[in-house]
């Protein structure tokens, strides 16, 4: 079992700040949102055979994760996601009825206009 106390939550806020958390958090959340609308099961998920409908928010959900992951790269993966995400609108029922292209396309901006790294409360002086 894993160690819980202050010193634990602290950790975790600090982890949190130094990564576009949300970001990540909303445009995964859009990508599963669209997956629940189409109610697909894992055994086409697994499949060689899926299609776009299900491709897509497959790489909105993964986007989503390396976007907190490697935030080096995230606005690649932020590129990427908000490409998917509107894709999802014509594949898949018309995004998953709005509501998981709208979460991506937050989550894919949040991701590219969001402060990198190098800025904000981090520059030296």
């Amino acid at each position: 079992m894993a160690p819980s106390g202050p010193g634990t939550a602290h950790a975790w806020r600090a982890w949190r700040r130094r990564r576009p958390f949300g970001a990540g958090l909303a445009l995964a959340l859009g990508g599963a949102e669209i997956l629940l609308v189409q109610r697909a099961g894992p055994g086409v998920l697994l499949s060689a055979g899926a299609d776009v409908r299900y491709a897509l928010p497959l790489l909105m959900c993964g986007c989503g994760v390396l976007v907190v992951l490697h935030p080096r790269g995230r606005r690649w993966y932020a590129v990427v996601g908000l490409l998917a995400s509107l894709g999802s609108w014509v594949a898949s029922d018309l995004g998953g009825f709005l509501v998981g292209m709208a979460l991506g396309i937050a989550g894919g901006l949040l991701a590219l206009g969001g402060p990198s790294g190098r800025d904000g409360a981090t520059a030296p002086g």
